[in-house]
Order: C-alpha cells, then sequence, then structure tokens
C-alpha cells in the first residue's frame, strides 16, 4: 500500500509542476502511472475483484481519458498559456489521483468505496430472505427448516424490510425519468410491494397465531410474486427507456443546442426547453448506465460504463454553460467531441450488455404500438422514429459478439432474417421520402412486413423459450394494481429515492437535479399525477442553478478563451506509454 501511495505522490508532483512550456512532463506521469498500474495489477490479481479493485480501475480509466485529451489540448496551443480546456482536463486527473490517494492512505480504512448496491444484488438478497419461509424454493424444500420463532423471524424481517427499502429507493429513482407511459404501473407495483412487505411484516410479530408459519409461508410467497413483477417490468421498462434515449441523443444533440443558441439568441424559452430535454435525457442515460452495470458480465466492461457516467457527470456542469457562454469557441468544441466520444462508447458498451433477444421483443413491442397507432390517425413522424429505432437493431448486431448469436440460430435462419430484415427497412426509409406522393395504407403495408419479418427474427433467437419472456404489457397491471388506491398512494415520501449517488466527481449535479420549486415538499417525493410532461413524453426538468448563472444576456460579457489554431504541433510521445498503460489495465480485466 505504502508503495502505491508514493507512486500517486509522485503523479501528483509531476501534475503540479507542469509547465505548457515543456512537454515532457506529461510523459513523465504516464510513466509513473505505468508503474502503479503494474503494481496493482499484480495485487489485485492476487486478492480478487472488489469495490476497490473497481475504483482503481475507474479513475484509470478517466485518467487515461484525460491524458488523451491534455495531449491534444497542448498540441493545439503549442506553448501559448494555459487553456480552460487544458486546466479542466488536469483538474480531473487531480481529482482522480487524490481519490486512489485516498484509498492507500491509513486513514481510509475501508470508507472510501461503499459495498455495491446494485438492483440486481438487493433483489437477489430480499428473495434470499424470503426463501427461508417458502416450502417451494429450490433451496428449501422442507419447511421444518423454516424459521419457527419471533427470535428467528424478526432479524430476518427486518433484513428484508432494509432490502426492499433500498430496492423501491432505486426503483423511485428509475421511476423519475422513466417514460410516462411507464411511471403508473412503476407507482402501482412500488406501492404492491410495500402493502406486501406491510403485511408480511405484522405476522411476523403474530408469533401466538394457531397458523403462525403457514400464513407467513403464504405471505412470503405473495411477496415474492410481487418482487418478481416489479423486478420483470423495471427490466422491460429499461429497454423501453434505452430506445427513447438513443434517440434523443440525436434529438437533442449539443450542435443542435450550439445552432439554437447561434441563430436564437433572443428566443431563451425555446433554448432553455431544448437544454431541459437534453438534461433529462442526460439523467435517462445515467440511470440506464448504473442498471447496466448490474449486469454486465466481467469488470472490463463494468468499468467502461462506469467510465462513461464519470465523464456525462462531470460534462453536466461544464458543456452547456461553454455552449451559453460562447457559441462557437474551441472549448465548447473539444468538450462536444469529448462528450460525443463517450456517448458512443456508451452506446456500443450498452448494446454488448443487453440481450440481443430481449431487445428484439422491445422493439417488437414499439413497432406494433406505432403501427396501430398509426392506422387510427397517420404520422410521418411517427413512422420515421420507428425506422431510427429499427435502425439502431442494426447497429446492436453490427457488434461481433451479438452478431454471432445469429450465426448460431438453426439453419442460420437468424442471419437469412436480419438480411431480410435490412432490406424491408430500407424500402420503409425509401418510401417515407415520397409519402406524400404515396397512399398511407401502402407506407403501413411496408412496416406491417417489417413487423412480421422482425417477429421471425425474434423467434429465431428464442427457439425452445417460452413465449412469457416478452415484454410486459401495462394495461393488465394498471387494471389489477391500482384498484383501489386513494389518492395519495402514488407519493412514496417514507422512502429515499436513490439516483445512484455520484459515480466519481463531485460536483452540483445531485443537488440541483432534486431541488424542486416548491420547497414544502419532501425531495423524495414521486407524484405522478402532478409531473408536468412534454407531448414526445420527457419531465420537464425545473430551472436549475446552472440555467440561472448563465442566462443568454451574460453572453456579450464572455471573452474568447482559446487563441486561433495553430497548424504547428508539438509531439508528445506518449501514446505507446498509454497503450501500454491500457494493456495493463486489460490484462487485470482478465483475470
Amino acid at each position: 500500500m505504502e508503495v502505491l501511495r508514493k507512486k500517486l505522490e509522485a503523479c501528483l508532483l509531476i501534475l503540479n509542476r507542469n509547465n505548457a512550456a515543456n512537454t515532457n512532463w506529461l510523459n513523465d506521469l504516464c510513466a509513473v502511472l505505468l508503474e502503479f498500474a503494474t503494481l496493482a495489477h499484480s495485487l489485485f490479481c492476487s486478492q480478487g475483484e472488489s469495490e476497490c479493485s473497481e475504483l482503481v480501475c475507474l479513475c484509470l480509466s478517466q485518467i487515461m481519458i484525460c491524458i488523451r485529451q491534455v495531449e491534444s489540448t497542448m498540441k493545439l496551443e503549442c506553448g501559448t498559456s494555459v487553456s480552460v480546456s487544458h486546466q479542466y482536463f488536469l483538474d480531473r486527473i487531480r481529482w482522480c489521483l487524490k481519490r486512489l490517494m485516498h484509498l492507500y492512505s491509513g486513514e481510509s480504512s475501508g470508507e472510501a468505496v461503499a459495498p455495491e448496491r446494485s438492483f440486481l444484488k438487493l433483489v437477489d438478497g430480499a428473495l434470499d430472505c424470503l426463501a427461508q419461509f417458502t416450502s417451494h424454493s429450490e433451496e428449501n424444500n422442507d419447511i421444518s427448516n423454516c424459521p419457527k420463532t419471533p427470535q428467528e423471524v424478526l432479524p430476518l424481517s427486518q433484513k428484508l424490510r432494509a432490502n426492499i427499502d433500498l430496492i423501491l429507493g432505486q426503483s423511485l429513482g428509475f421511476a423519475n425519468v422513466a417514460l410516462s407511459q411507464d411511471k403508473r404501473a412503476l407507482s402501482a407495483l412500488c406501492q404492491k410491494v410495500i402493502r406486501e412487505c406491510n403485511a408480511f411484516q405484522e405476522e411476523c410479530k403474530e408469533s401466538s397465531s394457531a397458523n403462525y408459519l403457514s400464513t407467513l409461508n403464504l405471505r412470503a410467497m405473495t411477496m415474492e410474486q410481487a418482487i418478481y413483477q416489479l423486478e420483470d417490468f423495471i427490466n422491460d421498462a429499461l429497454l423501453r427507456l434505452v430506445f427513447t434515449c438513443f434517440l434523443d441523443f440525436e434529438k437533442f444533440s449539443v450542435d443542435k443546442i450550439r445552432a439554437l443558441l447561434r441563430n436564437s439568441p433572443d428566443n431563451d424559452d425555446l433554448a432553455d426547453e431544448f437544454i431541459a430535454d437534453f438534461d433529462v435525457n442526460i439523467d435517462r442515460a445515467t440511470q440506464i448506465g448504473i442498471f447496466a452495470i448490474s449486469f454486465a458480465p466481467n469488470l472490463k466492461m463494468k468499468t467502461i460504463m462506469r467510465s462513461c457516467l464519470a465523464s456525462f457527470e462531470s460534462l453536466d456542469t461544464t458543456l452547456i454553460p461553454s455552449l451559453q457562454a460562447h457559441g462557437s469557441d474551441l472549448h465548447s468544441d473539444i468538450l462536444e467531441q469529448h462528450f460525443n466520444e463517450e456517448v458512443a462508447k456508451f452506446k456500443a458498451t450498452l448494446q454488448e450488455i443487453i440481450d440481443s433477444r430481449a431487445l428484439l421483443g422491445c422493439c417488437l413491442e414499439i413497432l406494433t404500438s406505432g403501427i396501430s397507432a398509426t392506422e387510427k390517425l397517420f404520422d410521418k413522424q411517427r413512422l420515421e422514429d420507428l425506422v431510427q429505432i429499427s435502425l439502431l437493431l442494426v447497429e446492436h448486431f453490427q457488434l461481433e459478439v451479438n452478431r454471432k448469436g445469429l450465426s448460431e440460430t438453426q439453419n442460420q435462419l437468424g442471419e437469412e432474417y436480419y438480411q431480410q430484415f435490412i432490406r424491408v427497412l430500407r424500402e420503409c426509409k425509401a418510401i417515407l421520402m415520397c409519402a406524400s406522393q404515396v397512399e398511407p395504407q401502402r407506407i403501413l403495408k411496408r412496416f406491417k412486413i417489417l413487423r412480421t419479418i422482425l417477429r421471425k427474427l425474434h423467434g429465431s433467437l428464442g427457439a425452445g423459450k417460452q413465449e412469457e419472456e416478452l415484454p410486459i404489457l401495462l394495461a393488465p397491471l394498471l387494471a389489477d394494481d391500482t384498484k383501489g388506491l386513494n389518492e395519495d398512494e402514488t407519493n412514496f415520501s417514507g422512502f429515499k429515492t436513490d439516483r445512484g449517488g455520484s459515480i466519481l466527481y463531485d460536483t452540483e449535479r445531485r443537488n440541483r437535479v432534486t431541488r424542486r420549486t416548491d420547497n414544502k415538499l419532501p425531495t423524495n417525493t414521486l407524484d405522478i399525477k402532478s409531473e408536468k410532461t412534454k407531448p414526445n413524453g420527457n419531465v420537464l426538468r425545473r430551472e436549475s442553478l446552472r440555467t440561472v448563472m448563465f442566462k443568454r444576456q451574460n453572453i456579450a460579457e464572455s471573452r474568447k478563451l482559446y487563441t486561433s489554431m495553430s497548424n504547428q504541433s508539438t509531439d508528445l510521445q506518449i501514446t505507446d506509454i498509454l497503450d501500454q498503460l491500457t494493456g495493463m489495465s486489460n490484462g487485470y480485466f482478465e483475470c
């Protein structure tokens, strides 16, 4: 530990004496980082994976990303004064090094990294507790092994309640950014879990009852069903949100915000609305990423996803203000490029984590719903959105790991249906380009053919799998679980809404996101009846501190922070070192 701490101290010393006129310091920093990574790699391979190792991999990933950005800014500046972008990435490197320093300091004593509380692990923990009361579980076929006395039952009940509170906190955190059509069902399912948990706890106290164990067994089975329903619905709602999130990355891109600020400097309301949609989508991406981490198959995938979320977290308080200060400034261009690179990695990693059959099933559901709605009222924009959603499937199968699943289907039917899907998708896209000259029924016919092929593709990947794996429909849940609810039952003021906390950086993001217009309202309340939504399903974000601080009327007072780009460049000779450092981290991932 002491050796690792000294390596980090050496990195900080090099960073603090960086000189824009002398580029050798960056080579020195990379060399010491490589030594640190080598030692850490050896330590982790002997000790195994832990929360500590996950933080180290995250910090190293962020440092490598920022070093590449620092190299780029130094080439642009060519020895001029340190720019805002240059300093921004140096500060991120410094922050990561200090986090690692705290991890290896004697004062941390294990407090630097909190135990992982992923939704998946919390659900498994709750089900493990209930399994001790249910006679039909695989681990407990003999009911005589169930806890019998209050002394045995009450501690398990308290542990179960703690897990349920955390599960509901994460569920409500997701519900805050979920699609509007999913909010009510999520609210009803959370309420059902609360009711069943309360009923189970009450029965645990009734030790004098003649049917004590039988009643506990029944309550445990009912609660298991409620938890399974909530978990299944969140999985499906996440997939629906993924499609919307990916589309909104294009609809509310940084480039479009820059163009809006440049071309409509006096239209504050339109710009604020566009930025609010951008913010909502980042919140959605963060929630999706937090859940994706729990499903990631290995540490490498988890680290890539965490690194993307950490970059979003850092850029959240920097990127949009840079556009508002000066829409054409080089500083904002650098941040935009960095953001787009992180979005591309986020999408690719998520596509690799998501199960292909589940994604196809969700797309089939969306396509069917869209065709049904268009049959009632023709809407070209809706059909164009369906084309974009279908194109996400093409992106999904461009990854080798996903494409492999198509070739492994019986008689390679999956590959055949996929090629048919691409061909008909092109036809759908082409016919929309001349939609004004074609009858709506002919257009819809192409989309119905697309749906038929997609259904066949979905079936080819799920040979032998039951139909009950298809996405859960909203209507039955709403019909069964909202009957008899009073008007206050959709408020969860007693539960802590979990937004995942800080990923890595200490920013104002979490504070400003949870800020309410009415300070008298509890900050952890989810009221689906009062949420202000837009026609496209996005929740309008309340005015944030960032919006207040960077109004467009201050643009004229802002000064340009970068000089013009020079044709000269500085060769830093650090690419090889960075590649070795990356390889060392990847080597640990495979341990």
